[in-house]
This record gives structure tokens, sequence and C-alpha cells, in this order.
């Protein structure tokens, strides 16, 4: 099965959101990759995944007080 990109807009604004997402995405073997560009002043999240929807992203990520909203 192919890996689908999904695409957030986010609030992360420090290192340590980074450490957070990691430490909650590491335990999801359906995400296979993420970045977040920090330059970008919507600080976009870029995951590589199989099988976990936008929706679950967002509740994973609002569960540790990031907010992120799917771009597309």
């Amino acid at each position: 099965m192919k890996d689908k990109i999904l695409i957030f807009r986010t609030s992360v604004s420090k290192k340590s959101d980074l450490q957070q997402i990691n430490r909650v995405f590491r335990a999801y073997p359906q995400i296979s990759g993420w970045n977040v560009d920090l330059e970008d002043w919507e600080k976009v999240l870029r995951i590589e995944c199989q099988g976990i929807s936008a929706s679950q992203i967002i509740t994973l990520l609002r569960d540790i007080n990031i907010y992120a909203r799917a771009l597309r």
C-alpha cells in the first residue's frame, strides 16, 4: 500500500513542541515519516502515513496542546 501525505497548518512554535510530537508519533507505526517547516509562517506539518486519518492526527496533536488544521 502506498503512503498518503497529510499536510497541516500548526501552532508549533518551539523545539519542545517537536519533541512532544515525536513522542506521540513514535507510538503509531502507521506514520512512516513527518516534518515541520519552522520557516513557514503556518508551521506546516507534513506526514507520510497509511491507515490514519487527518482527524485522528488533529486529535493526537490537540491532546498535547498543539493546534492543527488540515490543508489538504
